[in-house]
């Protein structure tokens, strides 16, 4: 890449605003946001910069603008004659691309204050924090190029984005070259620009190769490395943003937040928050226990400083400046393998090399390990050495393959074949290489293909059954996957999904990657933040003795660590993803809550719960809109599929999730845990508790068996997880007990009426556990000619296919009104439900159910039993 800044001075002194030329790189066409024509990056040369306006010349489609409002998007996005869009970092390609590779109201007083640093003793509080701003600034200049590692300062004030801007020309002159920053903030939708970008712009003029990106499109910044990262927090501040742009700041780099004056960025709210205000709450009811947990830990961090500018004081931790320590580069000057970074990235291309014509690589690694990277340069290896011709990409999102493409288009190049690729609406979707074919596939689209090899990146985004499908329709199969860091899947995915694969046989290599990429070992940021997002809570061991009638069930106090930690690691340990949002709605919206099953002073089962209901009526006569007041999920699909407007007016607690610790499922402590919570709301005086998922037959027979009605199914299967979701419910209160009766009867009624066409392929199993409940008061009604029929069937004279329709009135009315104990057992009841109901072919019955030839046989004795308990309960009067 060429430099978009040359001849800059290595050690240049800040300009007078209106002089110097100002790089940027825009990324799409400017003031127009939601233009849905492809996003070019054009290298831009500001030429003239003024208080009111940036002028310059600019190319083909963005001439005569005008006034250039920095875009919304990560300015990094190019195409590449025509192919694969590349995350661009503004420095040199190659190598630098890699190694980015209340309870109450709102007033609060800011945390305790410790005393200012020591080599900040004798600075006057009477100089509003400027000359404490520049000192704190120069210090972490000073640790981070001493040390290779990150250092961290948030400054708060009146002005702090412009001071920490114009800070960025001492930073720039100390590392001795441009530094690559990358300014994010919320994206101003009233001017079309990002907040703040021009001021930015214009205070790094000649210093600094500036990339521009609003929070909105923070997913677009993974990947890809910069020296400095400069964010506003003052009007948005999401979790997920976090934990995505703080990881993309190399080694002797700097994280540099803005906010407004502790007090009041304390009382007010981010769009965010305010978001989190859902009826019958109002925004003042919001806590801001997020923004204090975010201080609260940059406090107690090393490398981190707090720059108050309106008390004009600094708090944080001293770090002990190391020698700086370089990860050292693998000699070896091979095809591909020279592009590795580690160590441990040559261990990733060694074992998929090794894996011979079958077998399995699973590769684990903490975020910023370069795993991705590595499995692309892998698989480069392979198609080069003609070993496979065929391959498939899969993630739970496409946006998280660009990394993983990005490496085999580099390790192809790097063996003499240039890969064509062919990219939709920004993202590949086909990589073509001689007769070699990568084709870049949702999961559910991969457990349906047929290739040499598959490479899973973020696995654990994907329900193990999903993964198991996938793993049989593959010679070899890579899988990759974040432990801790963010969206991490903790040790249960690893523990779990190995666990198969090592019972299984089948040949399997596992790679452990420790190593970061972009900074080294031990780097204080990457510690703060994952304290800060819980990134890598874990709870203590299980008791030795687990025992639910000895548990102890009580609310989760959130502000207090040592209760919040053990609680939110059992979803980082159990669960198999965890997005840092999930902990700021916890935190900060006023309708969710925390409770915990412990025994021995240990959590073994968390329950993050939300309330619902409580709205008002609607007016008579009106229907229920299509997008209901936020939050209130269950009764909105109540109201919007069965038109029951009064289900909104009742009390719910909706249980968003619920784990037990994976060492002591089974055991009973989930069913304790839903037992105690149920006798929690009733005391209350909450109508119901309900529940929302992705729908399998183990999750619903854990459910229906505690008492939960199935009231919704959503119409299409989820692209990730391939599953349908499901929301249930158990009614509480003698009112709710009515409503939630009659959605499920309506909701069986409507299950009945689509297994035929939109839940055809719908697991039977599922959809016999959804079918359960009380019986609805309905005659089985037969025509005469439907009785000759069944009649004669009975008889031997005709076969299933003459009575197919008199059959599905029999099944369908078992399914739903049959009151008495099930003359049929599981899995016949399956087998009836897949062809009666949902008309599935003879061979897919025999073929689900391992039935064979037997099929026929099978289904006649079935249905002969049913039609029999018809007659002796006189249900059914047959022919003659």
């Amino acid at each position: 890449m060429r430099d978009v800044n040359p001849g800059v001075d290595p050690h240049p002194q800040p300009p007078g605003l209106g002089k110097d030329p100002v790089d940027v790189v825009l990324g799409h066409p400017v003031g127009h946001r939601e233009d849905p024509g492809r996003v070019v990056g054009v290298p831009v040369r500001i030429d003239h910069c003024d208080e009111d306006r940036v002028e310059s010349g600019l190319p083909g489609p963005l001439q005569g603008r005008g006034h250039v409002a920095l875009p919304g998007i990560w300015a990094g996005l190019v195409h590449a004659d025509g192919g694969l869009p590349r995350l661009r970092a503004q420095s040199d390609r190659g190598r630098e691309r890699q190694e980015g590779h209340q309870e109450g109201r709102l007033l609060h007083d800011p945390p305790p204050r410790r005393p200012p640093l020591s080599f900040l003793t004798g600075v006057r509080p009477g100089a509003r924090g400027r000359p404490l701003l520049e000192e704190a600034f120069r210090e972490a200049v000073r640790e981070a190029i001493r040390s290779g590692e990150r250092r961290l300062l948030l400054a708060a004030g009146e002005g702090s984005l412009e001071r920490l801007a114009s800070l960025l020309w001492e930073y720039g002159k100390e590392l001795g070259r441009r530094p690559s920053v990358l300014y994010s903030a919320d994206y101003d939708r009233r001017s079309g620009e990002v907040r703040g970008a021009d001021l930015v712009a214009k205070l790094t003029a000649g210093c600094c190769s500036l990339t521009v990106l609003d929070f909105d499109r923070s997913d677009e910044a993974v990947g890809g490395t910069w020296d400095v990262l400069l964010a506003d927090l003052g009007r948005q501040m999401r979790a997920n943003d976090l934990g995505r742009l703080v990881e993309t700041v190399r080694g002797g780099g700097l994280v540099l937040f803005a906010i407004p004056g502790l007090r009041t960025w304390l009382s007010t709210l981010t769009y965010f928050q305010a978001k989190l205000a859902t009826p019958p709450y109002s925004e003042a009811d919001v806590r801001n226990r997020f923004k204090k947990r975010m201080l609260k830990t940059l406090e107690r961090a090393e490398g981190a400083w707090i720059v108050d500018l309106e008390a004009g004081e600094v708090r944080g931790n001293p770090r002990e400046i190391s020698e700086r320590r370089e990860t050292p580069r693998p000699d070896v000057d091979e095809p591909v393998r020279r592009l590795a970074l580690t160590e441990e990235q040559l261990e990733v291309i060694d074992a998929v090399d090794g894996v011979g014509r079958r077998g399995v690589v699973v590769v684990t690694a903490n975020r910023g390990r370069g795993k991705s990277a590595a499995c692309g340069l892998a698989l480069s290896l392979l198609i080069g050495q003609r070993r496979v011709r065929r391959a498939v990409l899969t993630a739970p999102q496409p946006q998280g393959l660009l990394t993983l493409t990005e490496f085999l288009e580099r390790g192809l190049r790097d063996q003499g074949i240039e890969p064509r690729v062919v990219v939709r609406d920004g993202l590949p979707q086909r990589v073509l290489a001689g007769r070699a074919r990568v084709d870049v596939l949702t999961p559910v689209e991969a457990a349906g293909a047929r290739a040499d090899l598959v490479v899973v990146d973020e696995a654990a985004g994907i329900p193990v059954p999903l993964l198991f499908k996938i793993l049989g329709r593959y010679r070899i199969s890579v899988f990759s996957s974040t432990i801790h860091g963010y969206e991490g899947a903790g040790r249960g995915f690893s523990l779990r999904f190995m666990g198969f694969l090592r019972r299984s046989g089948l040949r399997v290599t596992e790679v452990r990657m420790t190593v970061p990429i972009r900074y080294p070992p031990g780097d204080p940021i990457e510690a703060w933040l994952y304290d800060f997002l819980l990134l890598d809570a874990e709870p203590p061991n299980p008791p030795e003795e687990p025992d639910p009638s000895r548990a102890e069930y009580g609310e989760v106090d959130l502000t207090d660590d040592s209760q919040l930690r053990p609680f939110y690691g059992i979803y980082v340990l159990a669960h198999y993803r965890n997005r840092p949002n999930d902990l700021a709605i916890l935190l900060d919206a006023p309708h969710h809550m925390a409770r915990a099953l412990t025994q021995g002073g240990r959590v073994v089962v968390s329950l993050h719960v939300a309330e619902e209901g409580r709205l008002s009526r609607l007016p008579a006569g009106e229907l229920p809109p299509a997008e209901g007041p936020p939050g209130h999920m269950i009764p909105n699909r109540v109201a919007l599929y069965y038109g029951h407007k009064e289900f909104m007016r009742l009390w719910g607690w909706r249980i968003v999730r619920i784990a037990t610790h994976p060492d002591l499922q089974g055991m009973g402590f989930g069913t304790r845990a839903l037992s105690e919570l149920e006798e929690e709301a009733r005391e209350r005086g909450v109508d119901w508790i309900g529940a929302g998922f992705g729908a399998t037959a183990r999750l619903l027979r854990f459910w229906v068996k505690n008492g939960f009605l199935a009231v919704h199914a959503s119409p299409k299967r989820n692209e990730v997880s391939g599953e349908y979701s499901v929301f249930v419910v158990k009614p509480l209160s003698e009112r709710a007990g009515r409503a939630v009766t009659w959605v499920n009867q309506e909701f069986r009624r409507r299950m009945i009426g689509c297994l035929h066409d939109t839940y055809f392929d719908m697991s039977p199993a599922v959809a016999r556990l959804l079918l359960r409940g009380p019986p609805v008061e309905a005659r089985l009604r037969l025509s005469q000619s439907q009785r000759v029929r069944l009649t004669l069937f009975m008889e031997g004279t005709h076969n299933y296919d003459a009575v197919a329709d008199a059959a599905r009135e029999v099944v369908a009315h078992y399914f739903t009104s049959w009151r008495w104990d099930p003359p049929l057992d599981e899995r016949e009841e399956e087998v009836l439900l897949a062809k009666a109901l949902q008309g599935k072919p003879w061979e897919t019955v025999a073929s689900r159910f391992k039935l064979g030839r037997g099929v026929f046989e099978y289904v006649k004795d079935a249905l002969r039993r049913l039609v029999e308990e018809y007659e002796e309960r006189r249900l059914l009067r047959l022919w003659g």
